[in-house]
């Protein structure tokens, strides 16, 4: 170990910086091993074999990058740094056109100066605001695929002499590890995401929700909060299938998620794919009454829309109308009940509570379909 102390942004901090394919792109999930350690032990190898005052690695912004914005327009976030102004650099952001970092990052040119105030691309501002003198440089590109992501830079080499050519590709390695670790870190969280969504409508699968819904369960009882679940059915659903076939089925399910997604409106909810022609709509702080009403709002718009009005992927315009409706049940958990808490494993409330809500569907289904049951959750 070095013995230097190295500032790292925390997991869920460095989370939204690795929202990337390895051309930028990626899902909000946080990564599951300490990337954060990750980070800090890369940072520290590189200074025990290039021993310097102060170093960084900086990631650009990935939201800016997927929106296309330009060179100039690009930010570098210190995301990991050590040295005497450490502190105040962490989670700083600087243009990506602006000094020897954005030099390098602007060409993937990896830039040696040791004398760096003679050198025209150095950014005189930082040494002004915190005080420190920079003396010399080493900086190297951080690419993902073909897409350089950032640097990483070392600052006034310890021990006499400048930086060299042989540390420079000691760096390069170094920057070669950091871009392993952010693949790694993009690949596990698309794996993760493909294995929890339902490919034909976008929404999270039945896998997803028995992983999620026991969270939500000891959530609630947690902080004392509503836990409601909207399970519902589409009615008439294989009379379309029937008269246009399965591919044409398909497409009404996707376009259903779509529907779906816009009517809950929330990013608390957890919204599902259950299987074939059935869906469930997990809301944390959401009591029966809100669920209801919100229930009501799905009936109502998916009875009130009009499928296949565009022809897409080879299906005609087919301007499927009044046929789809829904057949809703709800449940609701209320955690104040002090049984619930004593009685109960987590995983045995959780499908206790998707149990009722999909008994209280099939009761609308005898009631004569779309319509919204509510079913009393028994504790």
């Amino acid at each position: 170990m070095s013995g230097i102390e190295i500032e790292c942004l925390a997991a869920e901090s460095l989370g939204p910086i690795l929202e990337r394919q390895r051309q930028v792109d990626g899902s909000r999930e946080i990564p599951r091993f300490p990337l954060d350690t990750l980070l800090i032990t890369i940072l520290e190898k590189a200074n025990e074999f290039v021993p310097s005052a102060s170093g960084s690695i900086l990631l650009d912004d990935p939201i800016l990058k997927r929106e296309g914005q330009g060179v100039g327009e690009q930010q570098l976030i210190f995301v990991c740094c050590f040295g005497t102004s450490a502190k105040a650099f962490l989670g700083e952001r600087i243009k990506g056109n602006k000094g020897i970092a954005g030099a390098v990052y602007r060409t993937g040119v990896s830039r040696i100066t040791n004398d760096a105030y003679k050198s025209h691309e150095f950014a005189h501002e930082f040494d002004s605001r915190t005080g420190h003198s920079t003396q010399s440089i080493l900086c190297v590109a951080i690419r993902i695929g073909s897409s350089i992501c950032g640097v990483i830079e070392l600052v006034n080499r310890r021990g006499g002499g400048g930086y060299t050519e042989g540390e420079r590709e000691l760096l390069e390695i170094f920057a070669q590890y950091i871009s392993s670790t952010i693949q790694n870190a993009v690949d596990a969280k698309r794996i993760a995401k493909v294995v929890r969504t339902d490919d034909l409508s976008g929404l999270s699968n039945d896998r997803f929700l028995h992983e999620r819904l026991p969270l939500e369960v000891e959530r609630s009882l947690r902080t004392r909060a509503f836990l409601s679940v909207i399970f519902l059915d589409l009615d008439r659903f294989k009379e379309i299938n029937d008269a246009h076939g399965h591919l044409v089925g398909s497409a009404t399910l996707a376009e259903f998620g779509h529907l779906l997604r816009a009517v809950v409106g929330r990013d608390e909810a957890t919204l599902v794919r259950y299987g074939g022609d059935e869906f469930v709509v997990v809301l944390p702080g959401t009591d029966e009454e809100t669920a209801w009403a919100l229930a009501e709002r799905i009936r109502l718009t998916t009875q009130a829309h009009c499928f296949l009005e565009a022809p897409a992927a080879g299906i005609p315009t087919l301007n499927l109308q009044g046929i789809i409706t829904t057949s809703i049940g709800i449940c609701t958990m209320i955690p104040s009940r002090e049984s619930l808490v004593d009685t109960d494993s987590v995983i045995s409330l959780a499908m206790r509570l998707l149990k009722t809500a999909d008994e209280a569907m099939y009761a609308s289904k005898a009631r004569g379909k779309n319509v919204v049951t509510v079913a009393p959750f028994l504790g």
